[in-house]
């Protein structure tokens, strides 16, 4: 059974070298329709899902969500969710907060618990749900037109995403095994969307002892090449079970 009043949204969030981006998707209406039966317990339901946006009108996009399981606790429905978007199982997810305002959904009273996730999309290879016709990734600024109040659970994701970054290394997530240090350096800049003193910056990570040298350089660049590093998970939880302060700025 879905619980009629209750959904999960996730924001995914993704990071090349044009920014910081949100992977959306747009539903299958036939895929849809012919879920129905097996997820609908009610004629409510059927109602919700017949008026949806995504299959009255072509140009909406959408986060990943849906009604929530009755047998299901929210953390276990959004891992569920990202693996059909992703393929992936390890991927780190952060809930956000609760979306309920009365007229989010137009026709209904529908109540979302909104989280975020972080991956690479070069790193890895997404898989789409059978549900979605069509899987992009947008950059935040130029987004397409979304349903409901996406837009609006994409902007708090961004900015508990800012709020984590400061002090936990989360946005390790976002890059490849192995990076340059003007990498990460250009992830922090693009999240909290500022400039940042680059010797303070490489002086404060090496402070921390988080980093480990992995002995390779870059390949195939035209510039010189740079080494690249590795994020050393355990040392950041010896250290956070000690109080670290992961403030980089």
């Amino acid at each position: 059974m879905i619980l009629n009043s209750i959904s999960v949204d996730c924001v995914i969030f993704g990071f090349d070298k044009s920014g910081l981006k949100v992977l959306l998707n747009q539903i299958d209406r036939e895929a849809l329709q012919n879920a129905l039966p097996k997820q609908a317990s009610s004629d409510q339901i059927k109602q919700i899902y017949e008026k949806h946006p995504v299959l009255t009108q072509d140009n909406y996009w959408s986060l990943f969500g849906e009604h929530v399981p009755e047998q299901q606790d929210l953390d276990e429905f959004a891992k569920d969710l990202l693996f059909q978007a992703t393929g992936l199982n390890d991927v780190y997810l952060q809930q956000i907060n609760a979306f309920g305002s009365l007229d989010r959904v137009p026709y209904t009273r529908v109540i979302t618990i909104g989280y975020y996730a972080l991956i690479n999309p070069d790193y890895y290879s997404l898989r789409q749900s059978n549900l979605a016709k069509s899987l992009q990734w947008f950059n935040l600024n130029e987004l397409p037109t979304l349903c409901f109040d996406h837009e609006i659970i994409i902007q708090q994701a961004l900015n508990k995403l800012r709020q984590e970054v400061m002090y936990h290394p989360v946005g390790f997530h976002l890059l490849s095994e192995k990076f340059t240090l003007t990498e990460i350096q250009s992830l922090y800049e693009v999240i909290l969307n500022k400039k940042m003193d680059t010797r303070n910056f490489r002086k404060k990570l090496a402070k921390m002892e988080l980093l480990i040298d992995s002995g390779e350089k870059q390949q195939n660049v035209a510039h010189r090449a740079a080494k690249l590093y590795q994020f050393d998970i355990q040392v950041y939880e010896k250290l956070k079970m000690e109080g670290l302060n992961f403030r980089i700025e």
